[in-house]
């Protein structure tokens, strides 16, 4: 699949797109509308980015925490290691679409304040586990409670951005994630060295649950639960925003009331399933090399050491820079496919180089090369479903279910790296190539479906179809993102 935007898309879809965001409303100064646009991002994406990347850092540091004396400690043995690697998913993943469905319910600042606290709380729980059960149970209340920060922040910006808005916002906020990845390679290398009562792993997960915890008044008194409510707005920046939203009814109406109609009617929607389908197998690839890469790069052989923590830095720099270059050229030609298939297909050649590769320069290599697949392929590709999908709460239960049926790979992953398998983990990586290749498919999949129906509404409107809001992507003047 080509990487570049114009070979799946032309630009007809494109200038459609802009028109199609746009209802009938007050006219807007769109200088003062950059200006609120910038205040806005300063304020919540850089909270939803520090919320992403503590959440991550508390659910994958049990990677780092296994360099040090953490499976000894703990009477770890056979694959009780990969077992609660895996747990944390069995929650994660039921409560993701049950999260994203009451966000607007329970509300934003309520719901992930209160995810946070307990999160926080769950981790440094986890700095005094004396065995595996334990261990378990920790991880199976962290699933749950951590649930809620990745997915219904995600939602969060379809509430308050236009379509042409999301990916780039999303991008910095995915950027929290690596440099958290990165940033707990440097935190456990620096905290195993600590010598005293307590384990490094142990100060790692304290460590680690006392800055997740300093984040609970910042998402108290910062996240509000419409934009348009937010304190740190004056009244004319405020009533821009109504005024926004006013204009973008037609992709979310706030106003809009739950109905389980609207849950059945996208459960029925091929493209949700799709595109879960195709979610398991980007995260498949996502978990095992964030949780595994410190276990993989000591198996290249450059290390057996908590050093192996250091050579995941630049790893993460790298998948940093390349998911924000993507997600800015992204919302700038109103396109995803492109990105998420030639993301996947770099990634696939990363893998190959891993596992075929006998040099264990190109087997390192090959792991930056995979890196760049990492987080493009899992933010775009939720988003584009947002994209594509009308209605507040068809939306949010398609967001929260693709990302369950994502997040469910964890709950493999922790049984294909296994430690029978190493150093080489060839079994881990035929697995990713496998489902690397199989998101490829379907990516195509659809970008075909999303291309061939938006031919079929142009004609429609070529016709003389009216505009109906209230059917929603079904209208023929939705158009599809390709």
């Amino acid at each position: 699949m080509s990487s570049s935007p114009e070979k799946m898309t032309d630009e007809k879809d494109i200038v459609v797109v802009d028109v199609n965001d746009v209802a009938h409303g007050e006219e807007i100064d769109h200088v003062a509308e950059r200006k609120v646009l910038r205040k806005i991002d300063w304020n919540l994406i850089s909270i939803f980015g520090a919320l992403y990347m503590m959440s991550f850092l508390d659910r994958a540091n049990i990677g780092n925490a296994r360099l040090t004396t953490f499976t000894h400690d703990l009477g770890l043995v056979g694959n009780q290691f990969g077992a609660a690697t895996s747990v944390v998913y069995a929650t994660y993943v039921v409560f993701e679409p049950i999260w994203t469905t009451l966000l607007k319910i329970i509300t934003p600042r309520y719901l992930l304040t209160a995810s946070t606290i307990c999160w926080s709380a769950i981790t440094i729980g986890t700095a005094f586990v004396k065995n595996f059960d334990q261990l378990v149970a920790c991880r199976v209340l962290l699933g749950a409670f951590e649930a809620g920060v990745i997915p219904c922040s995600t939602l969060y910006l379809t509430m308050t951005y236009n379509r042409d808005e999301y990916v780039s916002r999303q991008t910095v906020v995915f950027t929290f994630s690596a440099i958290s990845s990165g940033f707990g390679g440097l935190l456990a290398y620096g905290l195993s060295h600590i010598h005293g009562k307590l384990a490094g792993w142990q100060w790692l997960y304290l460590v680690e649950g006392l800055m997740s915890a300093c984040l609970v008044p910042i998402a108290w008194w910062r996240i509000p639960n419409e934009v348009t409510e937010a304190k740190w707005l004056t009244p004319e920046e405020r009533a821009l925003m109504k005024a926004r939203k006013e204009r973008n009814r037609r992709i979310y109406n706030e106003d809009e009331e739950f109905s389980w109609a609207a849950i059945v009617s996208i459960l029925k929607d091929v493209r949700l399933w799709i595109a879960a389908v195709s979610h398991f197998g980007i995260d498949s690839t996502l978990y095992s090399l964030t949780t595994f890469m410190p276990s993989l790069i000591a198996g290249l052989g450059f290390t057996s050491t908590v050093d192996a923590q250091l050579l995941t830095v630049p790893v993460y720099a790298i998948a940093a820079v390349s998911f924000a270059l993507c997600g800015h050229f992204s919302d700038k030609y109103k396109v995803r496919a492109p990105f998420i298939g030639g993301s996947l297909c770099i990634g696939l050649i990363g893998y190959i180089m891993i596992l075929a590769a006998p040099e264990v320069g190109v087997r390192y290599a090959g792991v930056f090369v995979t890196s760049i697949a990492l987080y493009t392929t899992s933010s775009l590709n939720v988003l584009w479903a947002a994209d594509n999908i009308s209605g507040h709460y068809r939306r949010a239960f398609a967001m929260g279910f693709i990302q369950f049926i994502g997040n469910s790979s964890g709950a493999c992953v922790g049984f294909i790296f296994t430690q029978q398998s190493a150093p080489r983990y060839k079994k881990g990586l035929y697995y990713d190539i496998a489902m690397t290749a199989m998101s490829i498919i379907l990516t195509f999949a659809l970008w075909y479906i999303a291309k061939t129906r938006n031919a079929k509404k142009r004609e429609l409107v070529a016709a003389g179809a009216p505009d109906q809001p209230e059917l929603g992507d079904a209208n023929p003047h939705y158009t599809y993102f390709l």
